[in-house]
C-alpha cells in the first residue's frame, strides 16, 4: 500500500534518513451499514466490538468461519475524489506548472488525511446453549492521519525553494542545499502539525454467555484477550510553539536509516516485530422482549511495548534541507527524498525501549426488530485517547437500517458522523447464496459513504468486503434477529 504510506514527511520532520548528519473498528461488511454493530454482530466478527455476542447466535449453526474480509477507509480534506483515485491510489503525474505546485501546498496546509485498513486474515467460532461462545480470531491493521501547517506544506512540495530557506548552497557531490541563516526551533517551524501511523497484528480469543435467561430479558457477558504484534508505530505532534512530542519504533522494512544509534536496533529486512502488548475487551449486552438488543463494551484496555528501532523525537533547531520538494500529488511515494538535515545530530534519540497505551474507548448501542425482516439501530462511540495512533479522533455517532427483501439477500444503509470522516451515508448488500439448515455463505460488499459517489470535495472513498463466510453445524434454535451480516 504506497510502502505503507511511505512514512509521509518522516524525514522532513525530524531529519531521520540515512542523509540525516549533524509514526471506528475493524469493518465487517455485512455490519457497516447496520448503525448498530455493537448490539448486533456475533460469532468472531463480534471480537474486538463487543465479546458478549458470543452468547448469542446469528442463525442456528454452531460454527462460524471466516477469511479475508476487511476493509478501507481513506478521508481526504486535501485532494478532490479524482484526485484520491488517480494520486494516491493510481499512478500521479508531475506538476506542469508552478501554480499547481501552490495549489498543492494551499490544499495541503490545515487539511486532515486519514486513512485506516484493517482486514480479517481468519476467524472461528463455536457457539452452543448452556455452553456459550468461544472465538478466534487474526486481524491486521494499518492507520494514516495527518494534519501539516503551512510550512510544513510548503517544505513538502518546494524543498529547498521554500521561503524558510532564504539560502543556497552546492556540497561536496554537487548537490543542492537550501539552508537557514536564522533556523527555529521545529516546534516552532511546524506548529500545528500531527501525524501519526501504526501497522500490527492482532490474534483474539473470546468467550462470552448467557448469564440471565428470561423469556422476555436476557443477559450476556463476555471478554477477550488480544496479543498485538506491531510491526511500526510513528507520533509527531507539534503541541505548542515551544514544545513538540515525537517517538517511533519501525521494522527495517520501511527504509529509514539513522545516524543515531539506538540500544534497540533490529537486524536484517522485512517486517520484523518491532513491539509486543497485551489488550482486553469487555462487554455486556441485553435482550429484552425478543426484540430489542442493547451492547455496551469497554474495548483495546492495555498497551504494547516497543523494543525495535525505537527513537524518541527532540525539540531543535531545523536548519537546512537536500531537495527541491516531490513533484506530484503521489506524498507516500516522493516524500522519501524530503530530507531535513540538521546539524545537531539530536533530532532522534535511541531508546531501549517505550510503552504505549492503546486508543481504549466505550461503545453503547441498541438495535430494535421492528419487523420480521427489518431492524433499526443506533451507536454511540467514545474513544478516551484520541492522541494516539490508531485512534479515531471524535466521538463517532450512527444510525442504520438492515431488510431483508429476500431469503437470500440483506440490504443495509445508514447515517453516521464524527471519527474524523465527518458525515456519511454508509451503505451495503450482502448475498447469500447457500441458505442451508445444515450451513450458510455468505458474501457483500459495502461503501462507508454512498455520497462520496455523487461529490468531489472531500471524499471518504472505502470499500468493505468478505468473499468467504461460512456456518454450519447443529440445526437446533429458530433465530430471532436478523442475520448478522
Amino acid at each position: 500500500m504506497k510502502k505503507i504510506f511511505a512514512l509521509l514527511l518522516m524525514a522532513l520532520f525530524m531529519g531521520a534518513s540515512e542523509y540525516a548528519g549533524a509514526q471506528i473498528e475493524y469493518g465487517a461488511f455485512n455490519a457497516t451499514a447496520s448503525g448498530s454493530s455493537v448490539a448486533t454482530l456475533t460469532d468472531y466478527q463480534c471480537l474486538g466490538v463487543n465479546p458478549a455476542n458470543l452468547g448469542w447466535k446469528r442463525n442456528k449453526h454452531n460454527f462460524n468461519l471466516g477469511f479475508f474480509e476487511g476493509g478501507f477507509s481513506i478521508f481526504s480534506e486535501p485532494l478532490e475524489k479524482k484526485n484520491v483515485y488517480k494520486d494516491l491510489i493510481g499512478n500521479s503525474k508531475n506538476f506542469s506548472s508552478k501554480d499547481e505546485r501552490t495549489e498543492a501546498i494551499v490544499n495541503f496546509t490545515d487539511t486532515k488525511l486519514l486513512i485506516k485498513f484493517s482486514e480479517t486474515l481468519f476467524g472461528i467460532s463455536f457457539q452452543k446453549d448452556g455452553i456459550g461462545g468461544f472465538a478466534f480470531t487474526i486481524r491486521n491493521h494499518v492507520f494514516w492521519n495527518s494534519t501539516l501547517n503551512r510550512t510544513a506544506s510548503e517544505l513538502l512540495f518546494m524543498g529547498y525553494h521554500a521561503p524558510y530557506f532564504d539560502s543556497l548552497a552546492v556540497d561536496q557531490q554537487g548537490d543542492t542545499i537550501g539552508y537557514s541563516t536564522n533556523p527555529e526551533l521545529a516546534s516552532q517551524l511546524y506548529h500545528p502539525t500531527d501525524i501519526s501511523h501504526i501497522l500490527y497484528n492482532e490474534y483474539i480469543l473470546g468467550y462470552g454467555r448467557n448469564i440471565i435467561d428470561k423469556e422476555k430479558f436476557k443477559f450476556y457477558a463476555g471478554i477477550d484477550i488480544k496479543l498485538l504484534q506491531g510491526y511500526g508505530i510513528l507520533n509527531y505532534n507539534s503541541v505548542s510553539p515551544i514544545a513538540v512530542e515525537g517517538y517511533q519504533a519501525l521494522s527495517n522494512k520501511y527504509g529509514v536509516k539513522y545516524d543515531e544509534p539506538t540500544p534497540s536496533a533490529l537486524t536484517g529486512d522485512g517486517f520484523q516485530t518491532a513491539g509486543l502488548g497485551f489488550g482486553v475487551d469487555i462487554g455486556v449486552a441485553f435482550e429484552i422482549i425478543q426484540k430489542i438488543k442493547i451492547g455496551l463494551a469497554l474495548n483495546d484496555i492495555g498497551s504494547i511495548k516497543w523494543d525495535g528501532n525505537v527513537y524518541g523525537g527532540e525539540n531543535v533547531n531545523i536548519y537546512e534541507i537536500k531537495t527541491p520538494g516531490i513533484n506530484s500529488y503521489d506524498i507516500f511515494n516522493e516524500s522519501g527524498g524530503i530530507i531535513a538535515d540538521n546539524t545537531n545530530l539530536g533530532k532522534w534519540k535511541g531508546l531501549a525501549s517505550k510503552t504505549v497505551q492503546l486508543p481504549m474507548h466505550l461503545r453503547f448501542g441498541a438495535s430494535y426488530q421492528a419487523l420480521e425482516n427489518f431492524a433499526v439501530g443506533g451507536e454511540f462511540f467514545y474513544g478516551f485517547n484520541d492522541d494516539l495512533p490508531g485512534a479515531l479522533t471524535e466521538p463517532f455517532y450512527a444510525i442504520g437500517t438492515r431488510y431483508l427483501p429476500l431469503d437470500w439477500v440483506q440490504l443495509s444503509l445508514g447515517f453516521n458522523y464524527g471519527g474524523g470522516f465527518g458525515w456519511n451515508i454508509p451503505i451495503g448488500v450482502t448475498f447469500i447464496p447457500v441458505n442451508k439448515d445444515n450451513v450458510s455463505w455468505e458474501i457483500g460488499f459495502a461503501s462507508r459513504d454512498a455520497a462520496t459517489w455523487f461529490r468531489q470535495k472531500d471524499p471518504h472513498v472505502s470499500l468493505v468486503f468478505g468473499f468467504l463466510r461460512f456456518s454450519f453445524g447443529t440445526n437446533e434454535v429458530e433465530k430471532r434477529f436478523l442475520d448478522e451480516m
